[in-house]
């Protein structure tokens, strides 16, 4: 994955991203994602993580996807329950159905999505100890573990 220096909307500010993005909109849908603590507040936090990353309605995200993989890997080590889940469900779209957004496939000469699916990939290990369990994680870190796999399969053949 490319290093990138700074932190918060400095960093996100210097990547390309949804022209609908204010200067705090990735910021605040981090903070969504940490603060998530039930289901509305999850599904709230997935929403605008997507839409701040891309279009969710297009299926698609920008290289700023790759500006907060280090806060994505921080929820999924250390967030509460409802914002790993928030997370994974965001995951499991953007790493699955969603690709990069037309003229946006390669940020710094590395491909979006195949930095973004080797980040996912990554932490598979961290994710199959999520899916142990019966909280409101599991089931979502059952289908990332699934989506992983079938990628692996098929980056194989």
């Amino acid at each position: 994955m490319p290093d990138f220096e700074g932190s918060g909307a400095n960093v996100f500010g210097q990547f390309p991203q949804p022209e609908s993005n204010d200067a705090g909109a990735v910021d605040a849908a981090l903070q969504a994602l940490r603060c998530a603590r039930d289901e509305p507040t999850s599904k709230e936090a997935y929403d605008a993580f997507l839409w701040a990353v891309g279009n969710n309605h297009a299926g698609t995200y920008y290289p700023v996807i790759l500006a907060v993989l280090p806060e994505i890997e921080q929820i999924l080590v250390s967030g509460a329950a409802w914002a790993q889940r928030a997370t994974m469900e965001a995951l499991i779209d953007l790493g699955g159905s969603f690709v990069p957004e037309v003229g946006h496939e390669n940020h710094l000469g590395a491909s979006v999505q195949q930095t973004l699916q080797a980040f996912i990939q990554g932490m598979r290990d961290h994710i199959a100890l999520l899916a142990n369990g019966r909280d409101a994680r599991a089931a979502s870190a059952s289908d990332l573990l699934e989506l992983i796999d079938d990628q692996v399969v098929m980056k194989g053949r």
